[in-house]
C-alpha cells in the first residue's frame, strides 16, 4: 500500500515562542489552501496526523485547531517524500533551521 503524499508542518506559537512538528496528509499547496480558508472564514482547521515508524509513515490522529489559536501561529510547510526517510533525525541541522525560522518571523 501506498503512503499518501505527506508535508511536515512546523507550527511556532508566536506568544509562547515554542514550535512543534507535525506531519499531514496535504501537500504544501493543500495545506496552505486549509490554512488560508480557516483564517478567512474563522473556523477550525482540522488535519489528519501522521507520525514515522521507521517504516514511513502511520495515521496518528485527527487534530483540530480552533481558529483562536491559528491567528497566534506561524506555520512553516515543507513536502516530505513518501521513502520513509526523514532528514530531521540531524537535530543539529533542524535546531539551525528552527533558529533561522523564528529569527525571520522576529521570534528571538
Amino acid at each position: 500500500m501506498e503512503s499518501p503524499a505527506l508535508s511536515r508542518v512546523y507550527v511556532i506559537f508566536k506568544r509562547t515562542r515554542c514550535c512543534i512538528r507535525i506531519y499531514t496528509d496535504l501537500d504544501r499547496h493543500a495545506f496552505q489552501a486549509a490554512l488560508k480558508e480557516s483564517l478567512e472564514k474563522k473556523k477550525s482547521l482540522f488535519l489528519h496526523v501522521y507520525q514515522p515508524n521507521g517504516n514511513g509513515y502511520v495515521r496518528s490522529h485527527t487534530t483540530v485547531t480552533p481558529y483562536e489559536i491559528l491567528v497566534d501561529c506561524v506555520f512553516h510547510v515543507q513536502d516530505v517524500s513518501n521513502n520513509g526517510g526523514d532528514p530531521c533525525t540531524d537535530k543539529g541541522k533542524e535546531a539551525r533551521f528552527l533558529e533561522r525560522l523564528f529569527r525571520e518571523h522576529g521570534l528571538t
